[in-house]
């Protein structure tokens, strides 16, 4: 398996207090209050040889990883809906037998309500969409829906430069090569937010588009200290820089969802460091 689909799925750091716990055979399980209202997290990740905890019917579940951005985008949107769920943390190099005779592939994130179950991080984002409608995080207007849905796809090229940073180890020259593939294609992005003039792609508050390239922009400074700097330096401003996207993302730092799912740039040096000599510890402290 690649060091990318190691990263698929993602445990909240919540900015908030645990407020009771309860044992079952893998450890504990943690029950939280968040912007998203009550949640629960298995505190360890799920491996080979765990039990899958039982499902109360009505519950909405996301089975996560702690540092994985594709299940950080579900829990983006359950936290800016404040959608009630309860999150199963994943141990993706040992899966859990359950879960894969649930999903094959084993990826995450997935969600489950009672017979229901449905993966893959857009998917589960727009199912979330329809079934949670408010608030409501795409336009509208459908050819302003398609033009986000078409950012997001475009963004896949950046996601791909990142992901093949983890393949290299101390080769320079390939990196700077990276980096500035990386700015180019980072570029429509900055040209995006010129062009709309809002302080977000949604408008005055995050939507799809925001909560879906966000996972990523997160982990930019994380990825510098591999030696991938995609954003270029904060100088002067020239036809180059990404003045806009910085202060989005400093915006989009202060949203109450984007707390929710927040880990230190340490945390996750730490991890992707760890993550490319393939000795990642999904259960690593910090925040």
């Amino acid at each position: 398996m690649g060091v990318w689909n190691q990263m698929r799925g993602c445990r909240r750091v919540l900015n908030s207090s645990t407020v009771m716990f309860a044992g079952n055979k893998q450890g504990f399980i943690s029950i939280r209050w968040s912007t998203a209202g009550y949640s629960m997290d298995t505190a360890k990740h799920l491996g080979s040889g765990s039990e899958c905890p039982p499902l109360k019917p009505g519950t909405l579940r996301v089975y996560s990883m702690r540092f994985c951005p594709y299940a950080e985008r579900t829990r983006l949107v359950l936290a800016a809906k404040h959608i009630p769920h309860e999150v199963v943390n994943l141990d993706l190099k040992q899966k859990p037998e359950w879960y894969v005779a649930k999903h094959a592939v084993g990826k995450v994130p997935a969600l489950e309500l009672d017979n229901h179950f449905v993966p893959e991080s857009l998917v589960t984002c727009d199912l979330l969409e329809q079934l949670y409608p408010e608030p409501a995080l795409y336009p509208a207007d459908p050819w302003a829906k398609a033009r986000d849905q078409f950012m997001v796809e475009q963004f896949n090229a950046c996601i791909n430069t990142m992901h093949k940073t983890l393949r290299l180890s101390e080769d320079a020259e390939a990196m700077q090569e990276l980096a500035e593939k990386s700015r180019k294609r980072m570029r429509p992005f900055e040209e995006e937010l010129i062009r709309r003039g809002t302080p977000f792609y949604h408008g005055d508050h995050p939507g799809m588009l925001d909560f879906m390239i966000w996972p990523w922009m997160e982990r930019l400074p994380a990825f510098q200290t591999l030696g991938l700097a995609i954003l270029p330096e904060q100088t002067a401003p020239s036809p180059d820089s990404a003045k806009h996207l910085r202060e989005w993302m400093t915006r989009m730092q202060g949203h109450p969802a984007v707390k929710d799912c927040l880990i230190s740039t340490e945390t996750h040096s730490r991890f992707l460091s760890d993550l490319r000599k393939g000795t990642q510890d999904y259960n690593m402290e910090g925040n």
